[in-house]
């Protein structure tokens, strides 16, 4: 009965059942494709503000601290892949003398470079000419002085006589910013530029130059560990922000405050998520009214056949037909809008990645697309119940059979409308004589203006059986 019932909507009423699986096919595409793409998008925020940090943590420790242990003590730390000393002091001035004139620069930091740095930092040093090792300066500083590879630098540093070095090449430091920031300290306190002159030396030569000042002030010579973490992250920049920030927190708690971490990959999570966060306030504010326009939509063309459709239900009712039936029959309905509307959304979605990014997936990899696809078809899939189904259970539970009954439009007389001065002949092809009985068709009881009482022919009877039939056989 199901399958013949389904047949007859799609005969019958197939415009009005795919201009609503249309209208919902719209919603269950917008849903999944921007689902998708949002998951897709979030996955690949956290791995791009990854890449765009050149050190992951710079460790700075407090003058009182063992670079040894505290160096030996990061690298044992779970999620680290690499750790090197960096260390930073002042320089009062440079020198250089070129072509008989003399250009000086004023304050200077001096950074003492491991072997090695710039293999396991590739981001932080960018060679532009000359050697990539050796005393190196900073693109801006080389500018202040007119100093090329080779020439000759002189370095004014406190406690200690000035001393010279031999440029072996100019180098650019992308991310000077967090090179330079003030570990621990605010926003509001960080500097606003990078210093103008910088010189890079390689830490032995630097620890000759400031091991005097070191000994009278400790504090002038800094110490931090640059760290690159390979501890893998969750796909949401959310998560992966707790996650880092919790294990350096972790990390300062271990060691005792004997060192503050200046999380520069927690600083590119922070602004990941704040992105994520946009992302997903424009799905709820593009996705959610897509849903609800779908669900008025689909709902206005219910509502224009909601008469037709509760004087079938009625004559269903009048039957014989139970209650559970008659709701079976309207979830068919409802069923049928779901899968077309829902599928039919599928195709679009996959359609619209396929032109905008060259992937139906949208870029998403695994089960994204599977898991966004089974969300939208489960969204439309309510629709359909609220705006077919429910309504349809609604007039089961709140119009009676008897009340069905007078819903349905009067049986046309035989002969278009009964005179008075004519009757009536019914035939029966169940039987050759005696008056018409009821039956379950919708000519069960002829009226009584109706019945035969002066047909001129007689009544007349005729095989074969099909029900009550009232034939009009009256003459004037």
């Amino acid at each position: 009965m199901i399958t013949t019932w389904l047949a007859g909507l799609l005969r019958h009423r197939g415009g009005r059942i795919f201009t609503a699986a249309l209208t919902l096919a719209l919603a269950v595409a917008l849903i999944a494709a921007l689902g998708t793409f949002l998951t897709a998008s979030r996955s690949t925020m956290t791995a791009r503000a990854a890449r765009s940090v050149a050190v992951d943590w710079q460790v700075q420790l407090q003058p009182s601290a063992q670079p040894t242990a505290v160096l030996a003590e990061i690298r044992h730390t779970p999620g680290i892949r690499t750790a090197l000393p960096v260390t930073y002091a002042h320089s009062t001035g440079l020198q250089t003398t070129v072509a008989g004139s003399v250009q000086s620069t004023g304050d200077a930091v001096l950074l003492g470079i491991p072997d090695g740095y710039r293999t396991a930092f590739p981001g932080e040093i960018r060679p532009l000419t000359g050697a990539p090792d050796g005393v190196l300066l900073a693109q801006q500083t080389a500018a202040n002085l007119h100093a090329a590879p080779g020439d000759t630098v002189r370095i004014s540093v406190p406690k200690n006589a000035d001393a010279t070095v031999k440029v072996a090449g100019v180098v650019d430091l992308p991310q000077a910013d967090s090179l330079f920031q003030k570990v621990g300290a605010p926003p509001s306190s960080q500097p606003a530029a990078p210093p103008d002159n910088v010189m890079l030396l390689p830490t032995p030569l630097f620890d000759s130059l400031t091991a005097p000042a070191k000994a009278v002030d400790p504090a002038a010579v800094t110490t931090q560990v640059h760290a690159a973490r390979d501890a893998r992250l969750p796909a949401d920049p959310a998560a992966a922000f707790t996650a880092v920030t919790g294990a350096a927190r972790h990390l300062e708690a271990r060691l005792s405050g004997a060192v503050q971490v200046g999380d520069n990959l927690g600083a590119a999570l922070d602004a990941a998520r704040q992105d994520a966060l946009y992302a997903q306030l424009l799905f709820l504010f593009l996705g959610a009214p897509g849903v609800v326009l779908a669900a008025l939509l689909t709902s206005a063309l219910v509502t224009t056949g909601a008469d037709r459709r509760r004087r079938e239900q009625g004559l269903l009712r009048t039957r014989g037909l139970g209650r559970r039936r008659v709701t079976a029959l309207a979830a068919v309905e409802a069923g049928a809008i779901a899968t077309g509307g829902g599928l039919l959304g599928i195709a679009l979605a996959a359609l619209a990645g396929r032109i905008a990014f060259g992937r139906a997936s949208f870029g998403a990899a695994g089960l994204v697309p599977l898991r966004w696809s089974l969300i939208a078809l489960a969204l439309g899939a309510a629709v359909a119940t609220m705006t077919v189904l429910l309504p349809a259970v609604r007039d089961q539970r709140t119009t009676t059979v008897t009340a069905a009954r007078r819903s349905l439009p009067p049986p046309a007389h035989p002969c278009g409308s009964a005179p008075e001065s004519t009757s009536s002949c019914w035939r029966s092809p169940c039987s050759s004589s005696g008056p018409p009985r009821a039956t379950s068709t919708p000519w069960y009881s002829p009226p009584k203006e109706w019945r035969a009482s002066r047909c001129p022919t007689g009544p007349s009877w005729a095989p074969p059986c099909s029900g009550w039939v009232p034939r009009c056989s009256c003459g004037g």
